[in-house]
């Protein structure tokens, strides 16, 4: 198989403000900008961003692409420093972290372009 695990499951963001999202990414979650594709004009055609190992695809809206609002869950090391990260850069809260009844410390949160985050600590 010629595709890399990586690649095998990759969720794909349309939002208005593909920019700030990628601003968003790199100061909350650290992410890498691993291409980044545009349009004459300067708008974002396609990037793809590493977080935590993972790859994340994202565009611009357009009126051929309608933005849409992903809900994505990850693991991370520190839950009260990317929750409070996300929130220093536009995130409005949806859940401070806590232990939830499965065993894992969970926060919640959503970023400035609609996307909600569940970010939590493998117990």
């Amino acid at each position: 198989n010629s595709i890399s695990n990586a690649y095998a499951m990759t969720p794909y963001f349309t939002v208005t403000g593909a920019d700030r999202l990628i601003a968003f990414m790199k100061a909350v979650f650290d992410a890498e900008v691993v291409k980044d594709n545009r349009y004459d004009d300067g708008t974002l055609q396609h990037a793809r961003l590493r977080v935590e190992g993972c790859i994340i695809m994202l565009n611009e809206a357009s009126d051929d692409f309608a933005a849409n609002q992903s809900q994505m869950h990850l693991y991370v090391a520190n839950i009260e420093d990317i929750y409070d990260r996300g929130l220093r850069h536009g995130a409005t809260s949806l859940m401070a972290p806590m232990l939830r009844p499965h065993g894992e410390r969970m926060a919640g949160f959503q970023d400035p372009c609609g996307n909600i985050w569940w970010v939590a600590e493998q117990a």
